[in-house]
């Protein structure tokens, strides 16, 4: 057997046992399963997103948030959001960063976090970004899903072990804004979402291929 012909199996074997592929949700058909904070439907939107497509519309008030802020959106494994693409081993398939495109008219800059969890929402790990999220304008945000990110907060041990397991087993996404500071009233904002994407680290699937060759090279 060729090097080629060894090469193309493990980098398809890589591919398949990973369990999730890179993938972009677009909401072109619909929320497709994502809900709001408040487990709701959200509004979905036919046009207007910052690459005129559609979007989906979260409403939450800002005061009632907690200490670690309000969901504002969810895409959950029970809930079967996005067909279950966003569900699996992301170390296996190299998955390192998430991606989409916000708005919001809080009339304020407005902290946004990203909380990845597993099916049964624990354990699960938090990103933030380095900088508030201004109001009024289209946005994509990134967020970085790596152990040494000083971004990221592990719910409970804060160790590499805790965040492999959570890594290995993503259930749910969810998106969250924090409260102003100094907020006392009702503060009822629109949150935008689009394009939630992941992404593997280049060359991810490249590794996995050579490590399938390394393999196949053993064997033979």
């Amino acid at each position: 057997m060729s090097i080629r012909t060894i090469t193309a199996i493990a980098l398809t074997a890589g591919i398949a046992n990973a369990g999730v592929s890179s993938f972009t949700e677009t909401f072109e058909t619909g929320a497709n399963g994502w809900l709001q904070g408040s487990f709701s439907a959200p509004t979905y939107n036919a046009t207007g997103a910052l690459d005129g497509s559609a979007f989906i519309t979260s409403t939450a008030d800002l005061n009632s948030a907690g200490p670690f802020g309000l969901t504002i959106f969810r895409g959950q494994d029970d809930f079967d959001a996005s067909g279950d693409a966003f569900v699996g081993d992301y170390l296996a398939s190299g998955i390192d960063r998430i991606s989409f495109d916000f708005r919001h008219n809080a009339g304020q800059d407005l902290g946004i976090a990203l909380r990845v969890a597993s099916s049964n929402n624990f354990p699960a790990f938090a990103v933030e970004l380095d900088g508030p999220v201004a109001s009024g304008e289209w946005v994509t945000l990134s967020f970085d899903l790596s152990f040494f990110n000083p971004l990221l907060t592990i719910e409970g041990a804060p160790t590499p072990e805790a965040f492999n397991a959570i890594m290995q087993s993503v259930g749910n996404i969810q998106v969250s804004a924090d409260r102003p500071d100094g907020l006392t009233t009702p503060l009822v904002v629109d949150f935008d979402l689009d394009n939630v994407a992941i992404t593997p680290a280049p060359g991810a699937l490249a590794l996995l291929g050579l490590g399938g060759l390394a393999a196949a090279r053993r064997r033979r």
